[in-house]
């Protein structure tokens, strides 16, 4: 029983491992690029002109101006407008 476990383990992932493919994009030393991607186009986030990334700062983080049961200022950090963390906001 637990041969075939680990044989169908195995088997998943080796199929998991067929859609993705090498880019196929060189670097600057003209080098193949080593990057594995899922892309249609074959491309890396490196060398597809076409990536967008996903903003990291969509806002400027600040620390939460709530103030905590002890009466301190919470001292969690948000980029809510509201300057509040996920524990002051009030839920809607």
């Amino acid at each position: 029983m637990i041969k075939k476990t680990m044989l169908i383990g195995v088997m998943c992932v080796s199929l998991l491992g067929i859609s993705q493919t090498q880019c196929s994009g060189t670097t600057k030393d003209s080098v193949q690029c080593k990057n594995v991607t899922k892309k249609k186009n074959s491309l890396c986030h490196n060398h597809d002109p076409n990536h967008v990334s996903k903003s990291k700062n969509q806002g400027e983080t600040v620390i939460c101006n709530g103030i905590t049961k002890n009466n301190t200022p919470c001292k969690n950090k948000t980029k809510d407008t509201s300057g509040k963390c996920y524990n002051h906001r009030k839920n809607n």
